[in-house]
């Protein structure tokens, strides 16, 4: 597929309709958009393309509204060793994930042996402690200019994290479609980090300017299993600063 414009995003029925979703999520998605668009009298048990291509026409004459965020921004020593190894970095001949419109995707593994990727698995360790040292992720999808590419992740137990790096100067925001299916979540993350829960469909606009390199850790653990309530979670505070206020307040008493 052709490079999307910089802040173009993919064509509205990808969005609508990532090519993962299939049978029950399939319906899924078209109950919340018939919620959305008031278009009740359409039943999501028949013909899924006829569902669309309402739902299409609906938000062509009314488009969706968008609700813009950004994350927290992460501290420049943490983030300059990051996106020098990732810059570094002999990626796998095959990429991790396929159908995905992105130069390069790996997936590191959590307490496994990363073979060629200690370093920066590593590193990337060392972000998670900053942001949330107890969350149980098992695995890092690490990508390079990652664009377009609606879908969702299924196979997520709870939220993520997810942060971008790189050079890039125009574009390349995280979209994601808020628990109000008629409504876009775009989130800056351009060296931020975000939690966001990404069972929601979601894609990236399209940068320019640079590079971008992605990281999103995620669990699959059904241990860890969270209900999907919310897109984007707002009140996130890195653990590192929680802590360093507390310490403070502390010292004042």
């Amino acid at each position: 597929a052709a490079r999307l414009l910089a802040g173009a995003d993919p064509p509205l029925g990808e969005q609508l309709c990532p090519s993962n979703l299939r049978g029950e999520e399939l319906r899924d998605a078209l109950r919340r958009h018939f919620v959305a668009t008031g278009l009740v009298d359409l039943d999501p048990q028949e013909d899924a393309w006829v569902g669309f291509e309402a739902i299409k026409a609906f938000y062509r004459k009314h488009p969706r509204q968008e609700r813009h965020a950004c994350g927290i921004q992460v501290p420049e020593n943490i983030r300059t060793a990051l996106l020098e190894e990732l810059r570094a970095t002999r990626w796998p001949p095959v990429p991790d994930r396929t159908g995905m419109q992105s130069e390069e995707y790996l997936v590191l593994h959590r307490n496994k042996s990363n073979d060629g990727f200690g370093v920066l698995m590593a590193l990337c360790e060392s972000l998670l402690q900053w942001a949330d040292p107890l969350f149980s992720f098992n695995r890092v999808a690490v990508t390079k200019d990652f664009q377009g590419s609606p879908h969702t992740d299924s196979s997520d137990t709870t939220f993520q994290y997810l942060v971008s790096l790189g050079s890039f100067s125009e574009g390349g925001q995280l979209c994601m479609e808020s628990e109000i299916a008629s409504e876009i979540m775009v989130i800056d993350t351009h060296n931020k980090m975000v939690r966001a829960d990404g069972r929601f469909a979601h894609w990236v606009r399209g940068h320019g300017g640079g590079d971008r390199f992605s990281l999103a850790y995620f669990c699959t653990n059904p241990a860890c299993s969270m209900q999907q309530t919310m897109a984007h979670y707002s009140d996130f505070r890195p653990a590192r600063e929680i802590s360093s206020c507390i310490a403070g307040a502390s010292g004042r008493v």
